[in-house]
């Protein structure tokens, strides 16, 4: 047995070509580095923790937007994040708050404008939560003159359909409604036999299994009809709407019973280690001081407790005296290795684990498998986050080389890789035919909702592992194998697991699509793109249909960067610039004309990407651009300017689209079939299918049936979008055998 580090392996490559090439970056300066063993005929990849925070969808820091509202006119939001948290205001729905003693249905602008807002969540790739309140300012009794019409208010919520249509990136719903700011004290309708009767309405209205939270657990004993001092014995059937019931605890850490959460701890918080189908989660008490008074806070208690309750999200304050501590072993909790965060602070320790963290510590594959045979192969993950994913999640295994890749689901269940577990998964995979022979590297894929592949990386979890994350995939690399040519030229082009039902593979490429993260993907950003370059610096531009891409390497060692972006629409004369502070605040200085939806800076180290809707520039095809330029200023110094790239041209806004498949090579028996779908990301208004360069006649569909093929045939086809875009290519060169 031989064992290599990663950072060896590639001038064995060039070597005798047997090993694939592994990461762009080897090892990790915290986290130690990744191995790869040979054992035989197998090959054991052996991954290092990644030391630091990352994120995934439904967990961690939550963007928190309190979403007013107005009779008649309620307004759409739009806001990215893990996990959104929409307070959502209905105090002018309500005779308590609205100054007018007049209770009001909600009304048909409010769904309007809440569905624009979970639209626009759902296209930034963002999760959401939701807790309904009749106060946001703390007043005391906001509720509507009967509870019969909090209930009505419930129902109305129900039937307008919108939390089922948008299930797939609702998180959680908080019961709240009642008493100051939705927290359930200090209204008229707070006592625990009201609280169980809203639980119970709540339930009914959000769609099963998506988790309701309550604000204390008495309301849940009331409602399961329990004595609340029995909470530690019960223990919810699975699937059952009990199971459903979480937690959001507005008072943690801020005294022995978080502010009057608890009465009794230890009871109550075993009942949050049994719910690992629903939610717990809140925000820290802001007054450390009092606090202090107690020992709840220190981390040689909350940490256990976290583990123990399944901490799963917090709006962002965290006890800052953290910091202050050192994490090291007296802070172990037992059935977890932790020791990479030895040395780190506890502060980024409680950061870093938020709900589910999944570290990839070893997989085994074959060293070659054949085109169109069987790939068995395995992989082990550790959670070390606190709890594990509520939601559902869909899983793929992804075979990519050289920027193609096919794909497959598998059956496995994320939601069940319970804290402190580790799961060794075993798969068996059937490989199309039109997989050509060389190295291919193997990826996981799990993603929450099933997304488009224009959304391909949305929404998917990324594991705890060193140097094993492809944004635009949205995939964790797990190994390689060498596809060797099969003896005779197979046609089977089916791929899924082995014994289960087989799908017509098909070949695609995301080398067209640009994902806004602050990193330069394979085949992201061209030569073609290049604006500017003065030495040090460059700048680059790319267009789809519907926005402006801009990416800026700009080396500028600020502490706190602030990235501009400023040009000229010089077919109107405005000059148009925004700004991104390092805290997340944007500035656009037409911001009152035409607002920034839909825009998005990401940056890491010294890359920064933009992406930036044309209505916000007001450009249209072929509008020109010049004065085009990033600059990056530093906001803990003064805003000093510390680096810059400008255009010293112009540049023509010019849309186009991204075709995501890969020309498929295959090889048919005579007189049978072949299937080719076609997938853009742009609404296609009109496509002319080719064969042999003569088009097919009464084809428009996107999905085109080959029927009784007889001779090798080349197929194409000419893609025109709704917006206009045309865009011919080659999808398949089909043989016949």
């Amino acid at each position: 047995m031989s064992k290599l580090s990663f950072k060896f392996l590639i001038p064995l490559i060039l070597l005798v070509g047997l090993f694939c090439t592994l990461f762009t970056a080897c090892g990790d300066k915290n986290g130690g580095e990744n191995e790869v063993e040979e054992r035989g005929d197998t090959r054991v990849f052996k991954f290092a923790e990644h030391v630091g925070t990352i994120s995934n969808p439904g967990i961690g820091y939550t963007t928190t937007d309190w979403f007013h509202t107005a009779v008649g006119s309620s307004k759409p939001h739009d806001k990215q994040g893990d996990i959104v948290l929409f307070f959502i205001d209905l105090s002018p729905f309500s005779s308590g708050a609205n100054g007018k003693n007049i209770d009001y249905d909600l009304d048909a602008q409010f769904f309007t404008a809440l569905r624009a807002t979970f639209e626009n969540c759902l296209n930034n790739g963002s999760m959401i939560a939701v807790r309904f309140r009749y106060d946001e300012n703390g007043k005391e009794n906001p509720e509507p003159a009967t509870f019969e019409q909090v209930l009505k208010h419930i129902l109305q919520i129900k039937q307008s359909g919108i939390l089922e249509d948008y299930k797939d990136i609702l998180a959680f719903v908080e019961s709240g409604f009642v008493g100051k700011w939705g927290e359930q004290h200090g209204g008229k309708y707070t006592s625990v036999e009201y609280k169980a009767r809203l639980l119970e309405a709540m339930l009914d209205c959000v769609p099963a299994p998506i988790p309701v939270t309550v604000r204390t657990p008495d309301t849940f004993a009331k409602y399961v009809g329990i004595e609340r001092s029995a909470l530690s014995d019960f223990k919810a059937e699975q699937g059952s709407d009990a199971a459903r019931v979480g937690l959001y605890n507005d008072g943690y850490m801020g005294s022995d019973t978080d502010l009057g959460t608890y009465a009794n701890r230890e009871i109550e918080t075993q009942w949050l280690s049994n719910q690992t189908s629903a939610y717990f989660g809140g925000e820290f008490s802001g007054n450390i001081e009092f606090a202090k008074k107690y020992d709840a806070y220190l981390p040689e208690n909350c940490i256990p407790e976290m583990y123990k309750t399944h901490l799963s999200y917090i709006n962002g304050n965290i006890f800052e005296l953290y910091k202050d501590y050192v994490f090291d072993k007296k802070y172990d909790v037992s059935g977890f290795d932790n020791s990479s965060y030895y040395g780190q602070n506890v502060f980024q320790f409680i950061r870093d684990h938020l709900g589910y963290r999944f570290v990839l510590t070893e997989s085994t594959f074959p060293k070659t498998v054949e085109r169109g045979g069987n790939l068995k192969f395995s992989f082990t993950v550790k959670n070390n986050g606190f709890a594990n994913p509520v939601k559902k999640q869909n899983c793929e295994i992804i075979l990519e080389k050289d920027g193609k890749f096919v794909n497959t689901s598998v059956g496995l269940n994320p939601a069940g890789w319970y804290s402190g577990s580790t799961v060794k998964s075993e798969l068996d995979i059937k490989l199309p035919a039109l997989m050509e022979a060389g190295e291919w590297k193997v990826y996981f894929k799990s993603t929450v909702g099933v997304n488009s592949l224009s959304q391909y990386g949305f929404r998917s979890v990324r594991f705890a592992s060193n140097d094993v994350w492809n944004e635009a995939l949205g995939a964790n690399y797990l190994g390689c194998v060498e596809i060797t040519a099969s003896v005779e030229n197979i046609c089977d082009n089916g791929i899924g697991e082995a014994g289960k039902d087989l799908k017509p593979a098909h070949l695609y490429s995301l080398g067209g699509k640009t994902v806004i993260d602050g990193i330069i993907s394979d085949g992201e950003w061209t030569d073609g793109d290049l604006l500017a370059d003065n030495g040090q610096y460059r700048l680059y531009a790319k267009c789809d249909e519907d926005n402006l891409y801009i990416m800026a390497d700009v080396p500028h060692g600020a502490k706190a960067p602030v990235f501009n972006f400023r040009a000229k629409n010089e077919d109107n004369g405005q000059t148009y610039w925004l700004y991104r502070q390092s805290n997340g605040f944007i500035y656009f200085n037409h911001d009152d004309k035409t607002g920034h939806a839909g825009l998005s800076v990401k940056y890491s180290d010294n890359l920064c990407e933009f992406v930036i809707p044309f209505y916000m520039l007001e450009l249209t095809g072929g509008t020109t651009l010049s004065g085009i330029s990033v600059s990056v200023q530093d906001s803990d110094d003064g805003w000093k300017g510390t680096g810059s790239i400008k255009l010293d041209g112009s540049y023509k806004i010019s849309p186009d689209f991204a075709l995501f498949n890969a020309e498929e090579k295959a090889t048919v028996s005579r007189g049978n079939g072949y299937e080719i779908v076609l997938e853009a990301d742009a609404d296609i208004k009109n496509i002319v299918w080719y064969i042999n360069g003569r088009a097919i006649e009464n084809q428009s569909a996107a999905t085109l049936q080959l029927f009784n093929i007889q001779t090798d045939c080349i197929v194409s086809a000419k893609i025109t979008t709704v917006k206009g875009s045309v865009k011919q290519a080659v999808l398949a060169e089909i043989k016949v055998k």
